[in-house]
């Protein structure tokens, strides 16, 4: 079976870039010409699909990363920079406010 997935080019390209579609299509034509038997079509349909949701995966993976990168380097204060300085804030407003009472 894998043999059939590199006569389909898939790997080369990635199956990331295929729709779910056209897989099936040329699965179906593969079928038709007799390549593969409806079982292997199927079986290779599937191991495509999870291929291409691994992908997925592994590109919104590496995205998250390289923008959390990004911010990490850019000194851009994050939600939680955020709270803990309205947290002090707070915590010195009190402060201030009790010794202003004495």
């Amino acid at each position: 079976m894998s043999e059939t997935i590199k006569k389909l080019g898939l790997i080369g390209i990635g199956v990331l870039a295929i729709t779910e579609e056209k897989i099936r299509q040329t699965v179906d034509e593969l079928i038709e010409k007799g390549d593969v038997n409806r079982e292997e079509g199927k079986s290779l349909v599937q191991e495509l699909l999870a291929e291409k949701k691994k992908q997925m995966q592994e590109l919104r993976d590496t995205i998250s990363n390289s923008v959390q990168n990004s911010i990490d380097r850019s000194k851009i204060a994050t939600t939680d920079d955020v709270a803990r300085m309205e947290d002090k804030i707070a915590e010195l407003e009190k402060t201030v406010k009790e010794l202003s009472e004495k």
